[in-house]
């Protein structure tokens, strides 16, 4: 089975129906995934992303720290093929410290804003 057969396996479940569902509320809606295990929830997320009722619809994703962030949003990347998945991470160097910036990071924090901003 590969990775696009998987997805399609995502795509097709009872629950992402569930989950577009909630999502294509007028209100935005805060719904926490709970309990998945390895890549499942770069699966879900990118069955959402990839739904058709859902296709204009930004999304937030929250994670724990800056590295689960990364790779799940390289994971993301890689599943949808999509260029318009922007990481937000910290633009601190290290928590100690908050004088001195990470200048890509703070790179990366104002693409996202940028683009986040053009598609509405």
């Amino acid at each position: 089975m590969s990775v696009m057969d998987l997805l399609e396996q995502y795509q097709n479940t009872p629950r992402l129906f569930q989950l577009a569902d909630k999502l294509s509320f007028a209100q935005p809606q805060k719904i926490f995934l709970e309990n998945l295990q390895g890549s499942s929830s770069q699966f879900v997320v990118a069955a959402a992303f990839l739904h058709p009722s859902l296709s204009r619809v930004n999304h937030l994703v929250i994670l724990n720290d800056g590295e689960e962030a990364a790779y799940f949003h390289n994971t993301l990347e890689n599943l949808t093929e999509a260029l318009d998945i922007f990481y937000f991470p910290s633009s601190f160097k290290n928590r100690k410290n908050y004088q001195l910036l990470n200048s890509s990071h703070v790179m990366l924090r104002t693409e996202a804003l940028t683009k986040s901003c053009r598609r509405r």
